[in-house]
């Protein structure tokens, strides 16, 4: 998981996304964006989904923290 920097976060800040990372993973067939990511406690939803180069090696998937009040 990578916090975003420079472009993306100023992007990601335009649209009030104040918790929006990058995770980076090998490539893994019928990855969606309805599906959510639980990582350390805590669940992402998947904003954009990148296959690096379409190699099939490695995804970047952009996402963004589910907030819970309470």
């Amino acid at each position: 998981m990578k916090k975003l920097h420079g472009k993306e976060y100023f992007a990601a800040k335009a649209v009030q996304a104040e918790n929006t990372v990058k995770f980076t993973i090998r490539y893994i067939a019928g990855i969606d964006q309805t599906m959510k990511i639980l990582f350390q406690g805590k669940a992402y939803n998947i904003t954009s989904i990148d296959n690096i180069k379409y190699k099939k090696r490695y995804i970047e998937i952009q996402a963004m923290e589910v907030v819970t009040d309470g």
